[in-house]
């Protein structure tokens, strides 16, 4: 029988499928659209698709992001929608390929928890399952020394949560879980813009806005129109949002992150004390990519940090570099 390895990263805001052999084949927003009665429901769109449902589905149309604060919520949804997105995925073959999946998971999962994402992913079609923390794979994604003595600090800020962790010997020596992601970001600006202007944005405009004029610089004097309704005349208008509103509204999200790695900095062991602060922090994830985040970072922990050049690509492709080395695998879940 054909095999086909596969590594895959479900997140919050996006699934993303890494191929051997091919690199990222597949990255489309966590979402899925069901049509007809509970009983009788059947998958109508996902991902991309899903999304452009959302707000304007008929009665019959329920869409579902079935992961909230990087947890899966919604077993069900997660299983057809992750369905669909393998079979987008296949290739050609006379017979259908065993499928062996390697997934980047939540740090400090249960039994249960972990159990959940081995049944839901044999429910789509996969045979073998292999669990990684996703730090872990964000540290690969940096190529940093996992299985050495101080491995590396990395932080993910994903669409739901922010996972941190202090790495050495295939190990957590220390490590967090902060409830900061994009989506708290997205809805926090949608919150400013109406207390600022009166003006009642969605989420995906929120998104838009933060993703093409957001800056961590208090002097940037980037700006763009957005639409929207006028709380006090609930009529449609329009203003311009600048980016210092962006600034003013996310500020004390990414101080509340930069808190967080202040506090593992501090339980960091003497014995690894110098070399973490000589090798700094290494940041990835969907909310890396605002500008200014390193200047913010970096004044309020005194190290050297680094950006992922692609940070929303780091995990999925540290995740790929995992795939068949099996001794490392090994000595990753001899931690767990």
């Amino acid at each position: 029988m054909a095999a086909m390895d596969i590594a895959v990263e479900v997140g919050t805001s996006f699934t993303t499928i890494y191929l051997s052999g091919a690199g990222v084949v597949l990255r489309e927003p966590s979402v899925v659209a069901f049509v007809g009665d509970d009983d009788k429901k059947k998958v109508l769109a996902a991902g991309y698709k899903a999304v452009a449902m959302q707000g304007s589905a008929p009665e019959k149309t329920r869409v579902v992001c079935p992961i909230v604060d990087g947890y899966i919520e919604d077993e069900e949804a997660c299983a057809k929608m992750l369905t669909e997105f393998i079979k987008r995925v296949l290739p050609v073959y006379v017979i259908f390929p065993k499928i062996r999946a390697l997934i980047a998971v939540p740090t400090g999962l249960t039994v249960g928890e972990r159990k959940t994402y081995e049944d839901i992913f044999r429910e789509a079609g996969v045979a073998e399952t292999t669990l990684i923390d996703g730090v872990m794979v964000s540290a690969l994604g940096f190529d940093l020394p996992i299985d050495e003595p101080c491995g590396g600090l990395v932080a993910n800020i994903g669409g739901g949560v922010t996972e941190i962790a202090l790495i050495s010997l295939c190990g957590t020596v220390s490590g967090c879980s902060v409830n900061v992601g994009g989506n708290m970001m997205d809805n926090a600006l949608v919150d400013f813009v109406i207390g600022k202007y009166g003006l009642k944005i969605g989420a995906r405009t929120a998104r838009r806005v933060k993703e093409e004029i957001g800056s961590l610089y208090p002097n940037d004097v980037s700006a763009m129109e957005v639409r929207g309704i006028n709380t006090n005349t609930m009529t449609p208008a329009s203003l311009s949002v600048y980016a210092t509103d962006v600034y003013e509204a996310l500020l004390p999200y990414y101080s509340h992150i930069a808190e967080a790695v202040e506090g593992i900095l501090n339980l960091c062991p003497p014995e690894l004390a110098a070399r973490v602060h000589g090798q700094g922090l290494y940041v990835c994830g969907g909310g890396a990519k605002i500008p200014g985040l390193q200047r913010v970072l970096k004044d309020v922990l005194g190290v050297p940090v680094t950006i992922a050049e692609d940070p929303e690509y780091t995990s999925i492709s540290g995740a790929g570099r995992l795939i068949g080395n099996k001794e490392l695998i090994k000595q990753i879940n001899v931690q767990l």
